[in-house]
C-alpha cells in the first residue's frame, strides 16, 4: 500500500538532486579559467520503484544521485602528452640553434668571413710594399683580429655549453619537483577513492602536472590494480584500488606515493675540452639515466650540449668544425710564412701559434711530418693550434720586421712574393674538403641554417598540432559558459518544480488532516 508521505519523499529527492546539480554547475562556472580543470556532471538515476498490488505495475519513488564524474577522453590525454613532448624537444632545439647562429653571425659585416677577407687583403697590400711598417702593422692587426674572432667564437660556444649544463640541471630539478607532487597526489587520490568516490579536483591537478612533466621528458603512465598488481596502460581511471606508476625508459620515476629522484650533480669531463665539466644524469641509486629513446626538452638540451654527429649536431660538433677550420687555415699560412724571410732576414717564423708561444726551433729531430712534400721546406709542429688558443706569434707581436714576405733573403727588402702567395690561399680549393676557406664557412653556416630552419619549422608544426589536440580535449573537458547557463536554468526550474510539488502535497495533506470529517459539525 502506498505510504501517505510517498509524494513528499519523491519531491524531496528531486529538490536535493536539482540543488546538487546547481552546486556542480556553479563549480564549473567558477573554474572556467582554471588551467587543467575538467567540467563535471551529476549522474542520477530513478529510485527503486514500488510494486503495486494486483499487477498494476510499479510506482516511482523519486531520484537518486549516484556520482559526480568528469568529462575526459583518455586517448586525447595520451595524444596530447605525446605531442607536447615532441613540441618541447623542437622548441628547445630551435632556441639553441638560433643562439649558435648568433654566435657565428654569418653572413654579416662583422663575421669571421669578413675578418678573413681583411687578413688576405692586408697580405696583398704587403706584397705591393713589403718594407712599409704601416702595412706590416696592418697585417699584424688583421692577424690579431682573426685570432681574437676565433677565440671569441670558441669562448661563446663554451659558455653556451656551460649555460646548457645549468639548464639541464634546472630541468632535472623540475622533473623531480613534478614527480614529488604527483606522488603526494597519488596517495591523496587513492585514499579518497578507496570507498568508490571520484577525487575529480585532485585528478585535475595530477593531470595538469602530467601534461607539464611530459613536455620535459617522455614518460609512460601505468595504472596498477592493488588487488592483483594487474598493469593497465592508460592515463586515468576510477576503479577502486588503482595505483599510478610513471616510468622513464622503463625505469620508475613515480611508484604510487614514492618517487625516485634524478641527480645531475656528478660531473664528467667534456668531450671537447677537458677543462669543462658537464653534468651526467643519474638515478638516486647511482645508475645512469638511459637517454636512448629519450625525448622532450631534456633530450634537446642534451643533444645541444653533447651532440657531435650529423644527426645530432650540438656544441661539440660546431667547436670541432671551428677547430678544424682554424688549425688548417693557420697551418696553411704558417707553411708559407715559415719558408719566407722577414725584413730583418729572419726565417722560420710562424705567423700563428698556440697561445702565442715562441717559434719552434729549426733543429732536429726532423721527420717527414715536418717537411713539405712539394719542396722539402720545414713545417713547424703546430698540432696544438685550435680556435681557443690561436694567437699571433710572439716574434711578430714583438717585431714587425719578422713578418715574412720575401722568397729569399737576397731579394730583401722589396720582395713580397710570399705575401702574395699567402694571399692566394683564399682561392686554394684543396685547402678543405669543402673547398677554399670561404667555401668551408659557407658550408658550415649553410648546414647550421638548414638545421635551424628545420627546428623552426618542426616547432611551429608541433605547436599547431598540439593546439589542435588540446582544442579537441577542451571541446570535451572544457567548460562552456553558454552550456552551463543552459544547465543552470534547467536545474533551477527543476528545483522550483520540486518545491512546488512539496507545496501541493502539503495542501493535499492539509485537506485530509484538517478538513475531512468536519461536515455537519
Amino acid at each position: 500500500m502506498r505510504s501517505t508521505f510517498l509524494g513528499f519523499n519523491a519531491a524531496r529527492s528531486g529538490l536535493f538532486a536539482a540543488q546538487r546539480a546547481l552546486d556542480i554547475t556553479g563549480h564549473n562556472i567558477s573554474n572556467v579559467n582554471t588551467p587543467g580543470y575538467t567540467r563535471q556532471r551529476l549522474n542520477q538515476v530513478q529510485s527503486d520503484a514500488m510494486r503495486l498490488f494486483g499487477g498494476q505495475g510499479t510506482l516511482g519513488t523519486g531520484v537518486d544521485t549516484v556520482s559526480i564524474t568528469q568529462f575526459r577522453n583518455e586517448f586525447l590525454d595520451f595524444k596530447y602528452r605525446s605531442e607536447v613532448n615532441t613540441e618541447g624537444y623542437w622548441e628547445a632545439k630551435r632556441d639553441g640553434l638560433r643562439f649558435i647562429e648568433a654566435i657565428f653571425n654569418e653572413p654579416s659585416d662583422t663575421g669571421i668571413s669578413t675578418v678573413i677577407d681583411e687578413l688576405f687583403e692586408s697580405f696583398q697590400e704587403l706584397s705591393k710594399n713589403p718594407e712599409n711598417l704601416t702595412t706590416r702593422a696592418l697585417v699584424r692587426q688583421r692577424g690579431v683580429a682573426f685570432a681574437n674572432s676565433a677565440n671569441h667564437m670558441y669562448s661563446q660556444l663554451e659558455k653556451m655549453a656551460v649555460d646548457l649544463n645549468f639548464d639541464i640541471k634546472t630541468t632535472v630539478d623540475s622533473i623531480n619537483g613534478y614527480a614529488e607532487q604527483i606522488a603526494k597526489l597519488n596517495e591523496q587520490i587513492f585514499r579518497y577513492e578507496n570507498d568508490g568516490s571520484n577525487a575529480n579536483d585532485l585528478r585535475d591537478q595530477r593531470n595538469l602536472l602530467l601534461d607539464e612533466l611530459s613536455k620535459l621528458v617522455n614518460v609512460e603512465v601505468l595504472e596498477v590494480h592493488n588487488h592483483n598488481d594487474d598493469v593497465i596502460k592508460g592515463q586515468e581511471g576510477s576503479k577502486i584500488g588503482k595505483k599510478m606508476v610513471i616510468q622513464i625508459n622503463g625505469q620508475p620515476l613515480v611508484s604510487h606515493n614514492r618517487f625516485t629522484k634524478l641527480n645531475a650533480d656528478d660531473e664528467k669531463a667534456s668531450s671537447f675540452d677537458s677543462t669543462l665539466f658537464m653534468k651526467e644524469i643519474k638515478w638516486e641509486g647511482g645508475d645512469k639515466l638511459d637517454i636512448r629513446g629519450l625525448n622532450g626538452e631534456l633530450k634537446a638540451l642534451l643533444d645541444l650540449r653533447d651532440g657531435n654527429t650529423g644527426s645530432s649536431k650540438g656544441i661539440p660538433y660546431y667547436i670541432n668544425e671551428l677547430n678544424r677550420f682554424v688549425k688548417t687555415f693557420a697551418d696553411e699560412i704558417n707553411k708559407i710564412h715559415t719558408s719566407a724571410f722577414g725584413l730583418n732576414g729572419s726565417d722560420g717564423v710562424a705567423f700563428f701559434t698556440a697561445g702565442g708561444v715562441d717559434t719552434p726551433p729549426l733543429t732536429p729531430p726532423l721527420t717527414d711530418a715536418n717537411l713539405d712534400p712539394t719542396d722539402g721546406s720545414y713545417i713547424p709542429e703546430l698540432g696544438g693550434i685550435n680556435a681557443k688558443n690561436i694567437k699571433i706569434s710572439l716574434d711578430i707581436d714583438n717585431d714587425l720586421n719578422t713578418i715574412a714576405a720575401s722568397n729569399t733573403v737576397d731579394l730583401l727588402p722589396g720582395d713580397g712574393s710570399q705575401a702574395l702567395a699567402i694571399n692566394a690561399l683564399r682561392h686554394k680549393a684543396s685547402m678543405f674538403q669543402e673547398g677554399k676557406p670561404e667555401d668551408f664557412i659557407k658550408s658550415l653556416i649553410s648546414n647550421l641554417g638548414v638545421d635551424t630552419q628545420e627546428a623552426i619549422r618542426m616547432a611551429a608544426n608541433q605547436t599547431f598540432l598540439t593546439e589542435q589536440i588540446n582544442n579537441q580535449r577542451q571541446s570535451i573537458s572544457g567548460v562552456s559558459i553558454d552550456e552551463e547557463m543552459t544547465h543552470m536554468v534547467k536545474f533551477q526550474h527543476a528545483y522550483n518544480a520540486s518545491a512546488r510539488m512539496i507545496t501541493t502535497m502539503d495542501e493535499m495533506l492539509d485537506v485530509i488532516i484538517n478538513r475531512v470529517g468536519l461536515v455537519g459539525r
